[in-house]
């Protein structure tokens, strides 16, 4: 039987000798850093045999994604290593992927859920407590650059329209979408 690796923080898995990875915590700098290390070091061994073996086929590392969510820059560091390899990484939803694991679920080469998976897109949500007037004027063109960026990524991945996003967002609503839905949307390539 193959050795799993446990985190003791949190709930960020990898099977050891394999390419298979689970994000079942909160998205933030700890649970990220994790699955960027062990993702990182497989695309690095990927393009190292690329360089040297003639017609190398890189095997897909399988990212399995059952989270609320979290912290948007955290989620962006994933995404960008994730769509810039060369490797593929396959996503799957398991249980709920929600809010920013939802994007980071998208960034999947091919992406698949099971039959009750539960995807859930809202706008984004800023955190920042009680702050003075001047903090939050300064902090708005970041949240706006943040929220377009984030609009357009759901829109360049999705079936989901422009309008529909701007609906979302004006009516400040949580959007829950299952398996069937998000096969529907553009969400998910394939229901296991």
């Amino acid at each position: 039987m193959e050795e799993i690796k446990i985190s003791t923080r949190d709930n960020t898995y990898n099977s050891s000798n394999t390419r298979t990875f689970l994000l079942s915590d909160e998205i933030d700098n700890e649970s990220v850093g994790k699955i960027l290390w062990g993702i990182i070091d497989l695309i690095q061994e990927d393009d190292e045999k690329d360089k040297k073996e003639k017609n190398y086929e890189r095997e897909p590392i399988k990212l399995y994604i059952n989270s609320f969510g979290g912290s948007i820059y955290d989620m962006w560091g994933l995404i960008d290593v994730m769509l810039s390899s060369k490797t593929p990484i396959h996503t799957y939803c398991v249980g709920s992927t929600m809010s920013a694991a939802l994007n980071i679920f998208l960034a999947g080469t091919k992406r698949f859920c099971y039959k009750h998976s539960t995807f859930m897109y809202h706008q984004m949500t800023s955190y920042r407590g009680w702050q003075k007037y001047q903090d939050i004027v300064e902090g708005k063109d970041e949240l706006d650059a943040l929220n377009r960026q984030l609009e357009e990524f759901v829109v360049e991945r999705t079936n989901l329209t422009r309008a529909e996003i701007d609906e979302i967002r004006e009516k400040k609503k949580d959007v829950y979408i299952h398996s069937n839905e998000a096969v529907k949307y553009g969400i998910v390539n394939e229901i296991l």
